[in-house]
């Protein structure tokens, strides 16, 4: 994944990564504690978001298997 570079830098950065640690659910926290993960996790219910991304990724992939979704590009 690709850090931005631009004018406003640090401010994209941080909700890109806060966007990743939420759609990966932690599995890379860019160095935010694991307690403090947990302690987010547990304020904010996701109403099946993550099973939202899982199906709309999987029937963007089947419509068109060679050209990855903006995000996977450089």
């Amino acid at each position: 994944m690709s850090i931005y570079k631009g004018e406003f830098q640090k401010t994209v950065e941080i909700f890109r990564k806060a966007d990743w640690i939420d759609v990966i659910m932690g599995v890379k926290r860019f160095g935010l504690d694991k307690s403090a993960y947990k302690s987010i996790q547990k304020q904010i219910v996701n109403k099946g978001f993550h099973w939202f991304l899982v199906k709309q990724s999987l029937k963007y992939f089947v419509k068109h298997p060679l050209n990855p979704l903006p995000m996977f590009k450089r």
